[in-house]
């Protein structure tokens, strides 16, 4: 639990408003998210006006975040060259975005790339509620659909093989000396003629944890919708359908011997 006095927590809220309420206009580089909950013990006198009207927020915000939302049959957490974590949220967003997308052409978003530095947390067995998945993507991220050529893409396939693996949903590669080799999107080859469509974050997207390669883009489409609230609604919709989450290994990254 993170301990705030209820000063500390106004000054939270106002701060919140100035960043809503101003509307910057350079370019969002980086972006850190904490949590804050309120410890009440100690409170003064001068701060129990205050308390009283934030309490039916905090009441309700509490209820919401500890909603169960979803089941896991097994524990997911990140890891390279593949996750059970990461192959099961590309998995996910790339179905999702698919749904979201209204291409102007005939093609679809062919896969996805994330990073492992966007996950902060893991998934355990059992019931997810909402708040789990905020700690696992506490950021407020966009989902964008990106269009590459060739060699623009063949520059992806090797950063990831150069940074070991990262969460990815429509291709496999395998790994040699640090380059990206036997790679395959929707089962056929690689094809270096092609354009691809990738979807990704906003983060990414301006060229985030170096990924250069995305300032050749053809073209950048934004969904509309943020990828927290994508794993979500994934999650509402397998559990209505009574569907428990997993996730599993399938070597769509692999170190070639």
């Amino acid at each position: 639990m993170f301990k705030y006095n209820i000063r500390s927590l106004l000054f939270f809220f106002t701060l919140a408003f100035i960043v809503v309420a101003c509307k910057p206009t350079g370019k969002i580089t980086k972006i850190e998210a904490n949590t804050i909950v309120i410890d009440t013990t100690n409170v003064s006198k001068g701060d129990s006006i205050a308390l009283l009207i934030i309490a039916p927020y905090k009441s309700k915000i509490n209820a919401e975040m500890n909603q169960v939302i979803g089941y896991t049959t097994q524990s997911m957490s990140k890891d390279q060259p593949e996750g059970l974590l990461n192959n099961f949220v590309a998995d996910l967003i790339l179905k999702k975005s698919n749904n979201y997308y209204i291409p102007s052409d005939s093609q679809k978003v062919d896969f996805c790339l994330l990073n492992n530095g966007g996950f902060r947390a893991s998934i355990g067995k059992g019931a997810i509620i909402k708040a789990n998945i905020f700690d696992l993507m506490p950021f407020e991220n966009q989902l964008v659909v990106i269009t590459l050529n060739g060699e623009s893409v063949n520059d992806m396939f090797n950063y990831i093989a150069a940074n070991g693996g990262e969460p990815i949903s429509g291709f496999s590669m395998g790994i040699k000396d640090a380059l990206a080799v036997n790679i395959v999107i929707n089962n056929k080859p690689f094809d270096k003629s092609k354009v691809y469509k990738v979807v990704t974050s906003d983060y990414l997207a301006n060229g985030g944890d170096k990924m250069f390669f995305f300032n050749n883009a053809i073209k950048t489409e934004i969904l509309g919708h943020k990828i927290r609230d994508a794993i979500i609604e994934y999650i509402i919709e397998e559990n209505a359908k009574g569907n428990k989450l997993n996730s599993k290994l399938d070597k769509r990254i692999y170190y070639e011997k």
